[in-house]
């Protein structure tokens, strides 16, 4: 009775929307807790393109804060996820289709976008709404990819793979029109090709492992070649849209270091591919010959759990080193309430990237006060500010006054001298870091 029942409900797009309403219901309740990185806030400050106008956009419904950077992408990655429960049942049974959707929510990689400030959730977005109307509507899906090419040079290696899949099924017309497209979004953006070979095969395989997960990542590359001998003569539209960006990235990345979020997202929807494969294989097979499957179920469900768990819970890992992956997350808005409970507004930073990221929290830069990651070895008067995760010293940051400057001063000034160097040292590692 209870299994029936189970059945039933996950047949229904009850369950899909009880999913949904609960994967945002997390995200939501998480990103207030997510600072701003250096990056995100010269994207709000500064970005003329798509990414800072929906910012600023976000910025003027929600309010200046943590919230307002990351609620456009969460909502980004539900629409995704709806949309790859969509693609799945045109060739799934429902129950296999929420499998899918669910597998797509948990992956490390999708996490991430969906909390971060990037192209990533749109490129998913365009990719799923190309796949969905190619078969059907083929002029939208046409007009969906010319459109991307403008947009951005994200979308060159789609348009690629959407010409492959034409090219399979004998239409050589509309694969030399995206192949068109491609070119126009070459020429209208930067893109980088070229270099001496130094072979960053590994790191690119490195960062698909922690997009997917090691053993995901295999299963994906099973899968591929599982659809490639086993359904040859019919490609679906969503296998070229996987495969071809990652193959492209892997060839590139034996000459030049690749920006992996141009690349993955496309390779995050194949969730659908990977369930279909699982699933038909469990069902061929009879009970009693089902314990590979079962150990290869625990094994998926538990590193994405696991690695589920470390995205959010990930402040913990201050307990046991200070070296953490999200530090340039943290810390920054704790640190701009600290400052304004001592009335303190404005202040001269050692770190162009903290001073950035104090700004969005309402901390401007100058100011009758100092602010270093680094006890100043001649001031004896600079107060710690130190925060704990677990009553362990996550973080701390020396605050001092300027010499011979009132403590309300808030007004802008150039730098103390003894933070001129720390601050040419720091322009110049934001330079190579850009390079």
């Amino acid at each position: 009775m209870g299994a029936q029942f189970w059945t039933t409900f996950c047949a229904s797009k009850k369950a899909l929307a009880c999913f949904l309403a609960l994967d945002a219901a997390l995200l939501f309740a998480y990103a207030p807790t997510l600072g701003v990185s250096a990056g995100e806030a010269r994207l709000f400050f500064g970005d003329e393109g798509a990414i800072g106008h929906i910012l600023r956009f976000s910025a003027s419904l929600f309010g200046q804060n943590n919230l307002a950077i990351r609620a456009p992408f969460i909502l980004t990655h539900i629409f995704n996820a709806a949309m790859i429960y969509a693609v799945a049942r045109r060739s799934m049974r429902p129950s296999d289709a929420l499998i899918a959707t669910i597998f797509f929510a948990l992956l490390p990689g999708v996490n991430s976008a969906a909390l971060l400030a990037s192209m990533a959730p749109f490129a998913m977005s365009v990719a799923l709404i190309y796949v969905w109307l190619s078969d059907r509507y083929e002029p939208l899906a046409i007009a969906a990819l010319f459109l991307s090419a403008i947009a951005d040079n994200l979308f060159i290696a789609l348009n690629i793979a959407a010409a492959c899949y034409e090219i399979s099924r004998s239409r050589k017309r509309q694969a030399v029109l995206f192949i068109c497209f491609a070119a126009l979004s070459f020429a209208l953006h930067s893109f980088e090709f070229g270099g001496r070979p130094r072979g960053y095969f590994l790191d690119i395989f490195g960062l698909y492992g922690a997009i997917f997960s090691p053993f995901i990542l295999c299963y994906f590359i099973y899968t591929i070649y599982w659809y490639l001998f086993k359904n040859s003569e019919k490609l679906p539209a969503l296998w070229f849209v996987s495969f071809a960006p990652f193959a492209l990235s892997i060839l590139l990345s034996m000459r030049q270091n690749l920006p992996i979020e141009e690349y993955a997202p496309f390779a995050a929807i194949s969730t659908p591919l990977m369930t279909r494969a699982f699933m038909n294989s469990w069902r061929i097979r009879l009970p009693q010959f089902r314990k590979m499957h079962i150990t290869l179920a625990v094994v998926f469900i538990t590193s994405l759990l696991a690695l589920g768990a470390l995205t959010f819970f990930n402040k913990a890992i201050y307990a046991i080193t200070d070296k953490h992956f999200a530090r340039a997350h943290h810390f920054a808005q704790e640190l701009s309430q600290t400052l304004k409970a001592k009335n303190i507004y404005a202040v001269q930073c050692s770190s162009q990237s903290l001073a950035i990221r104090l700004r969005f929290y309402g901390i401007e830069s100058g100011g009758g006060y100092i602010l270093s990651v680094k006890k100043p070895p001649d001031d004896q008067a600079a107060e710690a500010i130190e925060f704990f995760v677990f009553n362990a010293r996550a973080a701390v940051f020396y605050l001092s006054a300027v010499p011979n400057a009132s403590a309300n001063d808030d007004a802008p000034r150039n730098p103390a001298p003894e933070l001129r160097d720390e601050l040419e040292i720091e322009k110049l590692r934001s330079q190579r870091r850009e390079n």
